[in-house]
């Protein structure tokens, strides 16, 4: 997927597609799916966009997996769970856009140096107040 480059104005009163979106830099890959960093056009505000495959997704059946992370992801609002903010799809994708939480994951962060007590806290007091949210709504995590 390359940049998009869109010469026409876009209509931001109609439904969200991939056109009110800048595309910007490659941030993650996973088995079927992509994530970029994307900038909303009209608002300027940035986001991560999670693009699947839907011809990858039905090879390695994974619809159902795929659906249900949309439909929990469309259900949870919280500051610390990267909440869905639009869907939609063309013949080739599906995409998600959800909330850019910048800083890297925790593994890269472990692998790159050592932390001092006071900041662990503060990260397992996030990821707890996130998975308490995540069961009162129903959800675990696996």
């Amino acid at each position: 997927m390359g940049n998009v480059v869109v010469k026409e104005k876009v209509d931001f009163s109609e439904e969200v597609n991939l056109r009110h979106f800048n595309l910007l830099r490659s941030v993650g890959r996973g088995s079927f799916g992509k994530v970029r960093i994307v900038e909303r056009r009209d608002t300027k505000k940035l986001y991560a966009l999670k693009y699947i495959s839907k011809a990858e997704c039905i090879r390695m059946e994974a619809l159902t997996n795929v659906f249900r992370e949309r439909d929990i992801l469309e259900d949870v609002d919280h500051p610390f769970v990267c909440n869905l903010r639009f869907a939609f799809q063309d013949e080739e994708y599906m995409y998600m856009v959800i909330d850019l939480m910048m800083g890297g994951d925790l593994r890269f962060h472990i692998t790159r140096r050592r932390f001092i007590e006071n900041v662990i806290r503060f990260w397992i007091a996030e990821m707890a107040c996130a998975i308490r949210y995540l069961h009162s709504q129903g959800i675990v995590h696996r």
